[in-house]
């Protein structure tokens, strides 16, 4: 591992000290691929900031907004029985041998569609029993649909990602999510009193991504749809691991709206669910981590342990270095950032955004350690953790839930949802961390994170003491942590400036 005086430039030693040319290119790489993804989640994350943070909750209020959330909660809960683990695969696999992808690929559909048909049969069942509305359960059916349809953009994803072709896609993001935007947009001024529209909406974005991105991998991976059962069958026990960890990070993250909807009822989801859109926006990166470093650090690993190693703690210093004052800057102002979004109605929401903001901080943590324990063949340990962290979310909820109700009231269900998530990351967190042992970080990082958290720390007394001045202080606190932040080393600007100028260069020159 290299020290605090080494820069960007050089994150990968070779055994002889000197810059890996490979290592490095291959960093360069992933930040250009960063920035063509980058401008693309800029352009879809504005509108889904748009959408789902100033207009969805305000037009539809608590109760409305609570139902359409549930509903995105359950199918997305259920239909991660679908995923098979194909993602990780293509990424860990197609991305060092792209002609696999044909192999396995017809096999996996005909099981997705088989699948499906199986799970519509459990939703109906569901809505049964929960007596619901026709328009409730249209609503249901429609955003089933629409899980199969991202599922499958899902796995056509991963392959382009794999293979490093990313622009088609990039434009393909903003033009679905303007689509999804048009049809919500027209639902709302429609003003039907119906749900189903914006599950409409949202079924019409995906299938057009559906029938794009299956181009896009025909033109680029030369993807052929062909029904090879046993290629099939090798695929899905390699991804078991995969899958089993994916299906049990996807219930922990969705349980928590499925049983406050149980529980407490639609209004509570409705707050929890404006909470969780707002922390969420500390995890607009997240995909970049997928797309970019997952590939990255797949072909570092076949050169060297150490150099996955180095690519790791630099990644993570980095992310962190984003995540840490975003977080900040969430907490602190949560119930001014709850009142601007969502106005009145939804202000028993700051305490549950509150909490959540400092859980995505180790939400990064864990999905970099993640990914490194696939990257080192240990994806079953990953996938126990991945269960031992569900069976701890499902305890906490059951436990937190009732009594945050009973303490805090209104807004007390999702501060308790909240809690149960932040308790559940601790522990996933902490136990990735020991699985990998010393690689998991450096002195180097742990001494930036360090300084970012005492930065933190001193921001928060100073927000204390300019209570006086009001949401203003925001600003200063938001100036002051950079300032400090700088200062101490926590943020080494001239470091990534050079970084970046060189990825860009690297850009314009098409290498």
């Amino acid at each position: 591992m290299q020290e605090d005086e080494e820069s960007p430039a050089s994150l990968s030693p070779s055994p002889a000290g000197a810059p890996d040319v490979d290592a490095k290119s291959a960093i360069l790489l992933a930040i250009k691929n960063a920035f063509t993804l980058g401008g693309a989640l800029m352009a879809t994350g504005v509108i889904a900031l748009a959408m789902r943070v100033f207009v969805l909750p305000r037009a539809l209020g608590p109760e409305q907004f609570g139902t359409l959330s549930w509903a995105d909660a359950f199918t997305t809960t259920l239909f991660v029985l679908l995923g098979l683990g194909m993602e990780q695969y293509i990424r860990k696999e197609v991305a060092v041998r792209p002609e696999l992808a044909s192999e396995f690929y017809g096999g996996g559909v005909l099981v997705r569609v088989a699948m499906t048909l199986g799970l519509m049969a459990v939703i109906a069942a569901v809505l049964h029993f929960k007596h619901a509305s026709p328009d409730v359960t249209l609503t249901v059916f429609l955003f089933a649909l629409t899980q199969f349809a991202v599922t499958a953009n899902g796995t056509l994803g991963a392959m382009l990602h794999a293979k490093g072709r990313v622009r088609g896609m990039s434009t393909l993001s903003v033009i679905t999510k303007v689509v999804w935007a048009g049809g919500v947009l027209w639902a709302i001024a429609a003003d039907t009193g119906h749900l189903w529209a914006f599950g409409a909406s949202y079924l019409a974005s995906e299938a057009i991504e559906v029938v794009a991105l299956t181009w896009l991998a025909r033109s680029h991976l030369g993807l052929a749809f062909r029904v090879d059962m046993p290629a099939t069958k090798r695929m899905l026990v390699s991804s078991l691991p995969y899958y089993v960890a994916a299906i049990a990070m996807v219930a922990y993250g969705k349980l928590d709206v499925t049983l406050l909807e149980f529980t407490v009822g639609s209004k509570e989801v409705g707050l929890y669910g404006a909470a969780s859109q707002l922390a969420n926006l500390t995890l607009l990166i997240t995909p970049i981590i997928g797309w970019v470093l997952v590939p990255m650090l797949a072909r570092a690993v076949h050169r060297s342990r150490e150099e996955l190693y180095e690519h790791v703690c630099r990644s993570m210093e980095l992310i962190l270095t984003i995540a840490i004052p975003a977080s900040l800057l969430i907490n602190l102002g949560a119930e001014v950032w709850i009142h601007i979004a969502f106005g009145a109605a939804y202000s028993a929401a700051a305490t549950a955004l509150r909490v959540q903001s400092t859980m995505f901080v180790l939400t990064y943590v864990a999905i970099i350690y993640a990914t490194t324990l696939v990257m080192l063949e240990r994806a079953w340990t990953l996938t126990w953790i991945s269960v031992g962290g569900l069976v701890v979310n499902a305890g906490l909820n059951l436990l937190f839930v009732r009594y945050s109700v009973a303490l805090l009231g209104e807004g007390g269900g999702g501060t308790g949802c909240a809690a149960a998530m932040l308790g559940t990351e601790i522990f996933v967190t902490a136990c990735m961390a020991v699985a990998i042992g010393r690689g998991a970080f450096d002195r180097r990082g742990m001494s930036t994170v360090a300084r970012s958290v005492a930065v933190y720390g001193v921001v928060v007394g100073a927000h204390i003491l300019l209570r006086p001045i009001g949401p203003a202080r925001l600003a200063v606190d938001g100036v002051l942590y950079v300032v400090l932040a700088v200062v101490v080393g926590a943020l080494r600007p001239r470091e990534m400036l050079s970084t970046v100028r060189e990825a860009l260069r690297r850009k314009s020159e098409g290498s």
